[in-house]
């Protein structure tokens, strides 16, 4: 690794864990002001903000954790903990909104009055809280810092929309849309959580990478001289990023080890084409596949 590159790393990851630290402070500051404004929308945005906390303390850990090289007990590498700890925080997210769904349902047919002034200051804060960590991650190139920002903007949408209904109910005592609020927010994380299991489920059952166009790079390898097949193609992912490609190439029974080891270069070549950087290849010859 670079110096700059190990530089921009740690650059990387000191934003995240100042991310991290205003949203779980932001967090804990909604719990009580959601206790004492008596919002239910407060609450579900402090369980969305306490979500996002985690989120951005397991990318803190994962950014960490993707400088390890592979071992003897993690011959893949440490990367695949950062999908682990995607299914946690999904898992905590999925529970904390259903929860938050539940209760804004039973205040809808008994709305509860709440305080829209300190609902309203609470708002801006949370704008500039979220704005705040939103900007220092976009100086960041990182997919990682990249999603969690995508987050981060979500949140301050939220927020925005917490400020429109406290102006309304400054002049107006539609307290029930508070609650109705409350449940358009569970339901945008719900979203998100789906999209996600979606995405952690279709790894860890080694779904084949749908960023690889499969076709077109067995067409580019069969264009090549020397091979007459491709088959036993296989493909998996270890995280959002990084992808494993192995297939076997069939080639003509008078082929030297030389004339398979270039054929070998050209073929890794064509695979960076497809950003597959990863890949195992065994070559056979022609004669010996016939006669299996």
């Amino acid at each position: 690794m670079s110096r700059d590159h190990a530089h921009h790393h740690h650059h990387g990851s000191k934003n995240i864990l100042l991310a991290f630290a205003l949203n779980a402070v932001f967090a804990l500051i909604e719990l009580v002001g959601g206790y004492l404004t008596n919002s239910v929308a407060i609450y579900s945005d402090a369980l969305h903000d306490f979500g996002d906390s985690l989120a951005l303390l397991f990318s803190y850990f994962a950014e960490k954790l993707s400088q390890k090289e592979a071992d003897e007990k993690f011959t893949y590498g440490y990367r695949r903990f950062s999908v682990l700890s995607a299914f946690i925080n999904g898992i905590i997210l999925l529970v904390g909104s259903l929860f938050v769904i539940f209760e804004a349902i039973n205040r809808i047919s008994t709305p509860e009055q709440v305080k829209p002034e300190g609902m309203l200051v609470l708002a801006f804060l949370g704008i500039i809280v979220n704005a705040i960590a939103a900007y220092r991650l976009s100086k960041d190139d990182g997919m990682n810092q990249r999603m969690v920002m995508l987050h981060l903007l979500e949140d301050i949408l939220g927020w925005i929309s917490v400020l429109i209904v406290s102006l309304v109910l400054l002049y107006k005592p539609w307290y029930v849309l508070d609650s109705i609020l409350s449940i358009l927010i569970s339901l945008i994380v719900l979203r998100g959580v789906y999209k996600n299991f979606m995405k952690v489920g279709a790894i860890f059952l080694q779904k084949f990478p749908d960023d690889i166009q499969i076709v077109q790079l067995q067409e580019k390898i069969k264009n090549l001289e020397l091979v007459q097949g491709i088959h036993a193609v296989r493909g998996w992912s270890i995280d959002e990023v990084t992808s494993f490609l192995s297939f076997h190439i069939s080639v003509p029974s008078e082929t030297t080890i030389d004339a398979v080891d270039e054929l070998k270069h050209k073929i890794k070549k064509i695979l960076k084409e497809f950003n597959v950087e990863n890949s195992s290849i065994e070559f056979e010859s022609t004669k010996n596949q016939c006669s299996h």
